[in-house]
């Protein structure tokens, strides 16, 4: 029973054998499928002879123009205000000279007239001493004495020709009474403010008929024919920006344009910004379309470099680095950078083994752009159907790169 058993296990085993190999026989005798070519990946780059030349560099930024003069009208002495030649209204504007307001004086200047006329006194009763001690004073002073009028300003006082003179004069004291009054007239002239400049009324805190104190702050005003436009300079940039040179002030889109003049230079940074500001003078003729507040761009000439290029600053790798192309392999090679911009970066020369005349600058780049990666070069503006080159800023030799494969 036993061998029936081991006998048909036996050949249990030699039937699963002869099966396999019968299959392996047989699965080598099937023709295997053709292979499919690899997929070979060619990256074009696009490039840009390498040349320098003379390039007169620029600054452009943007600022807020204000009045290059804003004043805050405070009264220096106390009483009830009245209105002038100008309503006191924010938004009105005034030409210089104009009487803006005055304060009431009649108290101050009845005061005053009443110093003049002691004055005259003193004058008067000096009059007889200088005929018979000081004879040859005694007609300037005679004429002196015959021009006072109490309305009026003093004159200034005759020539003291010798110290008998000045100390008789000091003895009665005309020199003190006469310095009094002047000061008194000084002091009245406080009581009316004369617009100093052509501007507009940007607020106004008091109003006429009120009784204001000194110290009282009535009212702010701004100069408009004269603005400044301050912009934010970078420290890097700052050596580009000279004083007393030549700006082109526009509009943000571009639709007006001023000109206007670099008055002067901060010698400090701004801890808000970071930067150094620097400010532009501009003339405003009437409607000549400036508005204290108004944002506006500013184009300062800069120095010329003599040996310099501009490229697209989405060339640059590792911030002062670019690829060349060299028999058909990216190269990196270092760049001096002596300006950059928004979008475009100003190199020049590099010895040892900076960019040089006539190599190949790759001005577009593959995604997986690495050193020693094997490039085809494309110089002329060609690409796949159905697709746009980009175009560098302001370059009309611009460049793509493109990525395509063949198989």
């Amino acid at each position: 029973m036993n061998k029936r058993k081991l006998l048909v296990l036996g050949l249990f085993v030699v039937l699963i054998a002869a099966g396999y190999i019968a299959m392996r026989q047989f699965a080598g005798m099937k023709e295997l499928p053709p292979e499919r070519p690899k997929r070979v990946s060619t990256n074009f780059v696009r490039v840009n002879e390498v040349t320098y030349q003379e390039i007169d560099t620029e600054v452009v930024e943007y600022g807020r123009i204000t009045s290059s003069q804003p004043l805050d009208l405070i009264a220096e002495i106390g009483g009830r205000l009245f209105a002038g030649q100008v309503q006191l209204k924010p938004g009105v504007n005034f030409r210089k000279g104009q009487l803006m307001y005055r304060i009431n004086d009649a108290e101050a200047r009845l005061n005053l007239q009443a110093r003049k006329s002691q004055f005259l006194n003193l004058i008067a009763s000096s009059l007889p001493d200088f005929k018979i001690d000081f004879t040859e004073d005694y007609p300037a002073w005679q004429k002196y004495f015959e021009s006072i009028e109490i309305d009026k300003s003093l004159e200034p006082l005759p020539e003291i020709t010798t110290n008998k003179v000045k100390t008789f004069l000091a003895t009665k004291n005309i020199l003190g009474e006469y310095y009094s009054i002047k000061s008194g007239e000084e002091n009245l002239r406080k009581y009316y403010q004369y617009a100093p400049y052509d501007g507009s009324i940007v607020n106004v805190n008091l109003e006429t008929g009120t009784v204001v104190n000194p110290g009282a702050n009535i009212a702010s005003i701004i100069r408009t024919d004269l603005l400044e436009l301050e912009i934010p300079v970078d420290p890097k940039e700052i050596r580009w920006v000279k004083e007393g040179a030549e700006v082109q002030v526009s509009s943000e889109d571009g639709s007006q344009t001023w000109p206007g003049e670099v008055i002067r230079i901060a010698d400090f940074i701004d801890p808000t910004t970071q930067s150094i500001n620097v400010y532009v003078g501009v003339n405003a003729q009437p409607n000549s379309g400036l508005y204290d507040g108004q944002y506006l761009r500013a184009t300062i000439p800069g120095s010329r470099l003599e040996q310099a290029m501009q490229i697209p600053r989405r060339v640059l790798i590792n911030e002062d680095q670019v690829y060349v192309v060299k028999d058909g392999l990216l190269q990196a090679r270092r760049v001096n950078i002596e300006k950059i911009t928004q979008d475009q970066v100003v190199i020049s020369p590099l010895e040892g083994s900076g960019l040089n005349t006539g190599d190949s600058l790759v001005v577009d780049l593959p995604a997986n752009a690495v050193e020693n990666m094997r490039v085809t070069t494309n110089v002329e503006s060609s690409a796949p159907s159905g697709s746009r080159p980009r175009k560098a800023d302001n370059q009309s030799d611009s460049v793509t790169t493109k990525n395509r494969s063949e198989t």
